[in-house]
């Protein structure tokens, strides 16, 4: 089976991951609000003096633009989890039948899990990744059945408001990694000047040069865990022309090269594959 990473506009993402061992990787970020199902195996995410443990058959929420150091533990051959990340438009239209659910501020781990949930999360799934013809509405109302569930444990996504420079940067960033960005381009999509921007950010502690490396390295963090793609395409997709400068900057970034990446969680059956826009 082909492994993509597949989207559905105005829904979300989804993906799964496989890894055959353990592997530390560092400061993550989840751009967007995200649920993780862990299928086998156990996940732990550490950051802000808080660690999760999610174990095999346990779903962990976490806050759009968290960041956190994540180990994918194998039970037995392998580690197996499937992730979907919510489109704001769900988040934003979403309304809670009760009014006293509790915001999610970094993460919250779900357990135990009925088999109801279960199976929301399989038609969640299909309604971003399947070829059917599933209208938008049906696929937005499939995605919402998650936060539903959520909020039978008294939890909910933060509706998304302000965000800072840094995160506008990141999101304008994350929509076409592969271009070659310069600030001004950002700058010019904000209304402001270059120097203003690159003010702004230094007042949040992080230039446009590190957003911009750390957004590609996430995209093909992402990319390797979750698809079939060659390195080399992948090196495209992340922005580089050079595969062998795209191993440096994601060792610098992860610690491990692509190739010791892909070999933790490729198939053995890789075809493959493409990032796939899923439209109706």
């Amino acid at each position: 089976m082909k492994r993509a990473i597949q989207s559905r506009e105005g829904v979300g993402l989804a993906a799964t991951v496989i890894q055959k061992s353990e592997l530390y990787l560092a400061r993550i970020v989840a751009d967007l609000p995200t649920l993780v199902f862990v299928r086998k195996g156990t996940k732990t995410l550490k950051g802000n003096e808080n660690e999760f443990v999610i174990r095999e058959g346990e779903a962990v929420a976490i806050a759009g633009g968290q960041a956190f150091d994540v180990v994918n533990r194998p039970s037995g051959d392998e580690f197996q989890s499937a992730w979907i990340a919510f489109h704001p438009n769900v988040i934003q239209n979403y309304k809670p039948i009760r009014d006293d659910l509790e915001n999610i501020e970094s993460a919250f781990v779900f357990s135990p899990l009925g088999e109801g949930f279960t199976d929301a999360f399989r038609l969640a799934t299909e309604s971003i990744t399947t070829r059917m013809n599933i209208s938008e509405q049906i696929a937005a109302h499939r995605v919402t059945e998650i936060l539903l569930w959520m909020g039978e444990f008294g939890k909910k996504f933060k509706v998304p408001s302000s965000e800072t420079v840094s995160q506008k940067v990141r999101n304008l960033l994350s929509s076409t990694p592969a271009r070659d960005w310069q600030a001004i381009d950002i700058a010019d999509r904000l209304e402001i000047s270059e120097a203003t921007l690159r003010r702004r950010l230094a007042g949040e502690n992080v230039s446009f040069s590190e957003i911009l490396i750390d957004v590609r390295m996430s995209f093909a963090l992402s990319l390797l865990q979750a698809t079939d793609r060659s390195i080399g395409e992948i090196a495209k997709e992340a922005g580089y022309d050079s595969a062998s400068r795209f191993a440096v900057r994601f060792r610098d970034r992860f610690g491990y090269s692509p190739t010791v990446l892909r070999k933790e969680t490729s198939l053995t059956d890789r075809n493959g594959t493409i990032l796939d826009r899923v439209r109706t």
